[in-house]
């Protein structure tokens, strides 16, 4: 009786042990494509944006601009920006 038990315990520990490891995800195994940068938008682009969407856009990529400013200066710091 405590070998049939002993046996079932290793059957589940192996079964359990086989299954982890064919569900680990493909994309761990597969090699990172690189960062592209994204280009920075035209001032047309810009101008499309409201000075809200603008001062989000700066702060994300963290360039300073005047927030009390019009949006014409705004989208100008922003398209001076390198």
């Amino acid at each position: 009786m405590e070998y049939i038990i002993v046996a079932l315990f290793v059957a589940v520990i192996g079964y359990t042990i086989i299954n982890d490891n064919k569900k680990k995800p493909v994309a761990a195994t597969k090699a990172k494509k690189p960062v592209s940068k994204k280009k920075a938008p035209s001032v047309a682009e810009l101008k499309k944006l409201t000075k809200v969407q603008l001062l989000e856009h700066a702060d994300k990529n963290k360039i300073k601009v005047k927030r009390s400013g019009s949006k014409a200066e705004v989208v100008k710091a922003i398209s001076q920006h390198k």
